[in-house]
């Protein structure tokens, strides 16, 4: 009864035992150790795990393989790895490892991995990948983590995988190399199509190798070939300081593939020489501040891949023409400031050409003392003749700001050089005038501000003999043409041109001209222009006499014709004819007989009394009017017998021409027979 009790206590403590931890079952994962450099002594365990065991809590056990001996726990953890350290684990030895996750009253046992552990290695994933592309090469380079690097041997073995965008396929190219130094180049990539890739790498050095984890995808624009193309603007705010600002185009598609940001340096503040940088601006504009001065500058754009030629900047100070001073002693020195500026600058130098900025300006840091202490030390180094810019800064509110800007002289003189190109080939000369042209005496020779021009000309004979006295005239300065008026035609001149500063005039350039004579033509002109003036005046009269031709003109009156009925029956059907004019005879009855072929004779005498044709012996023929039927007839007068008495007829001529009757009166013993 006792060895029962014995028995059954034991047995039921193990069964309690096992209904208390619940049913184990498999893990469908197994861990996977490993060292992330061959010299590292601490061993890095992982598994993967599901979302259903996410709360779990795994423990990691080994034991040596095709060993009875019992499990060894290396560690437990709430995380999906475990870190173990050397002195622990036998390295050299073949050891079986595995994972049992605990989550409420459920367990499972991963599968065993067996493994050396000192023959298994995992780099890290390559950090900071960086891109160099030129023409058809990519070259890769990259870095790996702090504290992992100073390990890692510099060959090992590195897998890449690409593939080009635009390719709708999909598929990756692989390529696997050994390589030094954490570089690999790519080579025959098309230069204009855009890529990604992704890269890893695993040791060379070990029996067990294992690969890193693949980096994320990378994308890979085509290099940038031109400048940025920089424009720029400045806003004046007339109190020393300027609004700069600069803009640049986005370059095109290929290149902007990712990002495209900017560098840009300039020198803004001129009292420092170095230049202020403006690193990684993902714009396309920037703005700031600036003094009168000049301001300089680069910038350079660069992507994933390369980066773009440097474009260099310059913006030129504010052009000054004025206020000018000459500045002959000390105690003329210009000022628009209070004399005790501190913590300013003054930037001085010499123009080279008269006009440009040299490379090197000087710069006067007045931490201490005054300006004018400055200045005069200023003077003593300048040149006589020569143009000076200079310009006073300071810091306002944090924005730089000029307080002062001259251009000057420490003395002037007269010119030394005539203006350039005043010769013939230049002169526009007429009847009556000349235009002048020059060009503008150079800075350098001026040796001073240039006042005015001055033009003197003389008119002469054989260009030596004065007729006139010269005639002087000022030109501004900023002209370089001048017309000369009121000369003389067909005469010569002699003009003479010259520059002139506070100092006086420098020297003279002449040049001889002849203008034109008038043209010999104008009275040939003249007298085609009279011609035309009377043409015109002829055929305004004719034009007016048409207008009132029936005043100046009256018509011959038509004779009123009594029309009869036997004149019109015949004319109804009468179509329109052209009359001819025939001859009129008169025949003497009494001496001749008439001819039956000729006119009919018609007697009319014309009674004192009545004044009337007698109806009793005129035909009947003839008692009507005359009409167009009767052309070509001849006409006669019959007398009477002056035996019958005495009776004073009238011989009376009839003409008949275009349907008028015509009465011509003769004496009937006068030019009978003769023919109109």
């Amino acid at each position: 009864m006792e060895a029962k009790e014995h028995w059954f206590l034991p047995g039921f403590l193990v069964l309690a035992m096992v209904i208390a931890q619940g049913t184990t079952s498999k893990c469908n994962f197994s861990p996977q150790c490993y060292k992330k450099t061959e010299k590292a002594t601490t061993y890095t365990c992982e598994w993967m795990t599901s979302g259903s065991m996410k709360n779990a809590t795994y423990e990691l056990f080994y034991k040596r393989s095709n060993s009875t001996e019992s499990r060894t726990l290396l560690g437990s953890d709430k995380k999906s790895y475990i870190f173990v350290n050397d002195d622990i684990v036998l390295g050299k030895v073949l050891v079986d490892l595995w994972v049992v996750a605990y989550t409420g009253n459920w367990s499972c046992q991963s599968l065993n991995t067996s493994v050396r552990l000192n023959e298994s290695v995992k780099y890290e994933t390559p950090q900071n990948v960086s891109m160099s592309r030129s023409l058809s090469n990519l070259t890769l380079s990259w870095v790996n983590k702090k504290g992992v690097k100073e390990y890692m041997p510099e060959d090992v073995v590195l897998e890449v995988k690409f593939r080009r965008l635009e390719d709708t396929s999909g598929i990756w190219n692989t390529t696997e190399t050994e390589v030094k130094q954490a570089m690999v180049t790519l080579e025959n990539l098309q230069n204009q199509s855009v890529y990604q890739l992704q890269v890893r790498q695993r040791s060379k050095r070990v029996k067990h190798p294992l690969w890193s984890d693949w980096t994320p995808i990378l994308d890979v624009p085509t290099e940038i070939q031109n400048p940025t193309e920089v424009n720029w603007t400045v806003e004046d705010f007339n109190n020393g300081t300027r609004l700069l600002k600069l803009t640049w185009g986005t370059p095109p598609y290929p290149v902007s593939m990712g990002q495209v940001n900017y560098n840009l340096s300039l020198h803004i503040w001129p009292c420092l020489l170095k230049q202020k940088n403006f690193n990684n601006i993902p714009t396309t504009e920037f703005s700031v501040y600036v003094t009168y001065s000049a301001v300089s500058g680069s910038i350079v754009a660069f992507n994933k891949v390369g980066k773009s030629s440097l474009t260099h900047i310059l913006v030129p100070e504010k052009h000054l023409t004025y206020p000018s001073k000459s500045w002959p002693d000390d105690k003329l020195i210009p000022r628009n400031y209070t004399l005790d500026l501190k913590i300013s600058c003054l930037e001085w130098y010499k123009l080279t050409d008269g006009e440009t900025r040299p490379a090197k300006v000087n710069i006067s840091i007045t931490k201490h003392g005054t300006v004018n202490k400055k200045l005069r030390a200023i003077r003593q180094k300048m040149d006589k003749y020569v143009r000076y810019y200079y310009l006073v800064h300071k810091q306002t509110d944090g924005n730089p700001q000029t307080k002062e800007m001259r251009l000057m002289y420490k003395k002037e003189g007269a010119p030394s050089k005539a203006p350039e190109n005043f010769t013939g080939p230049f002169v526009n000369v007429t009847t009556n005038s000349a235009m002048l042209h020059w060009k503008p005496i150079p800075v350098p020779d001026q040796r001073g501000f240039l006042t005015h021009y001055e033009v003197r000309y003389t008119r002469s004979e054989n260009y030596e003999d004065l007729i006139e006295e010269k005639k002087c005239h000022n030109i501004s300065a900023s002209k370089t043409e001048y017309l000369v008026q009121n000369l003389t035609p067909e005469s010569r001149y002699k003009i003479h041109l010259a520059g002139a500063t506070a100092a006086g005039s420098g020297p003279w350039t002449t040049i001889h001209i002849m203008t034109k004579p008038q043209p010999k033509s104008i009275i040939g002109w003249m007298l085609a222009g009279i011609i035309v003036l009377i043409a015109i005046l002829i055929t305004i009269c004719l034009f007016i006499i048409k207008r009132h031709k029936s005043k100046i003109f009256p018509p011959i009156p038509r004779p009123m014709v009594a029309e009869s009925e036997n004149y019109r029956a015949r004319t109804q059907d009468m179509y329109e004819m052209k009359e001819e004019v025939h001859e009129l005879q008169i025949h003497d009855k009494s001496s001749q007989d008439p001819n039956p072929e000729e006119a009919t004779l018609l007697e009319v005498c014309e009674d004192a009394d009545e004044k009337s044709l007698g109806d009793s012996s005129t035909p009947d023929e003839v008692s009507d009017m005359l009409s167009p039927d009767y052309k070509g007839q001849v006409l006669s007068l019959e007398t009477t017998d002056p035996s019958q008495g005495e009776i004073d007829c009238e011989v009376t001529m009839l003409m008949y021409r275009n349907g008028l009757v015509f009465d011509m009166k003769a004496d009937s013993t006068e030019d009978v027979g003769t023919p109109l």
